[in-house]
Parts: structure tokens; C-alpha cells; sequence
């Protein structure tokens, strides 16, 4: 009985601070994680559109969430939108792009 009670306080402390850890305070610090990965993404496409010195003149907008990829801005000819998803697309992390260029009137 004692060797059962002394195993049973020993995984009682092993389990505790599995335990006491909280679901909720893991799935925001997830979320944290997940928002600064979207920012850097959003960062890493940017700059290799900017990397690109006719792209860098449209002064694209680049957001992202969980790996996909949204590119806003005016073009003066389509061929800068197809360069820009192409541009995009390659950069690692990207799942989708999202091309919402415009034609400037």
C-alpha cells in the first residue's frame, strides 16, 4: 500500500504542471506567433516586389494571413501584375497570392 501511495504522489508531480497549463493561454500565444509570422511574411513579399525597380515605383500593398498573400496597388500595365505574383509566389511561406492590382486610369 505504501510503495502504491509514494507512485501515485510521484505522477501527481510529474502531471501537475501539465495540469495547470492552460489550453486557452497555448491557443493565444499561437495566435501571437501566427500574427508575427503573417507580418514578416507580408514584410519578405514586399521587399522582393521592391526589389524589382518597376514594381518598386507602384508602391504596393502586401498583407498576409496564414500563408496567403494579398498584393493591392494600381499598374500601369498588366504585365506588372503578372511579374508581381510571380515575384510573390516564389518568396518561401507563401501558400496563395491574391492579386488585387489595378489598371491606373
Amino acid at each position: 500500500m505504501k510503495s502504491f501511495t509514494t507512485r501515485a504522489l510521484f505522477l501527481m508531480a510529474l502531471l501537475s504542471p501539465a495540469l495547470l497549463t492552460s489550453p486557452i493561454v497555448h491557443a493565444a500565444d499561437a495566435a501571437a506567433v501566427a500574427q508575427v509570422s503573417d507580418v514578416e511574411l507580408a514584410d519578405k513579399v514586399k521587399a522582393a516586389l521592391d526589389s524589382d525597380a518597376d514594381l518598386k515605383k507602384l508602391n504596393l500593398k502586401v498583407t498576409s494571413k496564414k500563408g496567403e498573400v494579398t498584393i493591392n496597388g494600381t499598374m500601369t500595365d498588366d504585365q506588372q501584375m503578372y511579374v508581381a505574383g510571380v515575384t510573390a509566389e516564389k518568396v518561401d511561406g507563401v501558400k496563395f497570392v491574391i492579386n488585387n492590382m489595378t489598371m491606373a486610369k
